[in-house]
């Protein structure tokens, strides 16, 4: 699975709980919410393999994602807490399209505060099978010609 659809299948499960969502912003220094109060950002953190085979064409791969509730508004039926607590309980359990393991909760924290735009993250990780195919060329470069 690559990073930019695992993103996109976050973005679409958010989507479903009825919260404005986007993936992380290109130039997240000029990042302001299109939303009000605010807005969920997915931003992809990575992959690692977990474990492979004998090959190196079967492998276990976990991927890593930080969603992050930008908002004006900390408490509160629109506020923080609530769109956290929402996200949470809609994703916590839940595999994706395409993935072998569930979504897994890791941690939850405050990011940052900025001219009163709160910024919370989750972080969370799922697993998937990976299969490689290899082209090799070691038996042809053993032909004597």
């Amino acid at each position: 699975m690559a990073p930019e659809v695992f993103e996109n299948l976050l973005v679409q499960e958010i989507e479903r709980l009825g919260i404005p969502v986007r993936p992380y912003p290109q130039n997240p220094k000029d990042y302001f919410p299109e939303h009000d109060p605010g807005e969920v950002l997915i931003r992809y953190e990575g992959r690692k393999p977990v474990e492979s085979d004998m090959s190196g064409q079967h492998c276990r791969m976990k991927f890593f994602v930080e969603i992050i509730v930008a908002t004006r508004q900390v408490r509160g039926a629109g506020g923080a807490y609530n769109c956290l607590n929402r996200i949470f309980e809609h994703l916590e359990g839940r595999t994706l399209e395409g993935m072998s393991g569930q979504l897994v909760f890791e941690v939850e924290s405050f990011v940052d505060e900025i001219n009163g735009l709160w910024q919370f993250g989750q972080k969370w990780s799922a697993e998937t099978q990976i299969y490689q195919q290899y082209s090799d060329d070691y038996e042809r470069n053993l032909a004597i010609e």
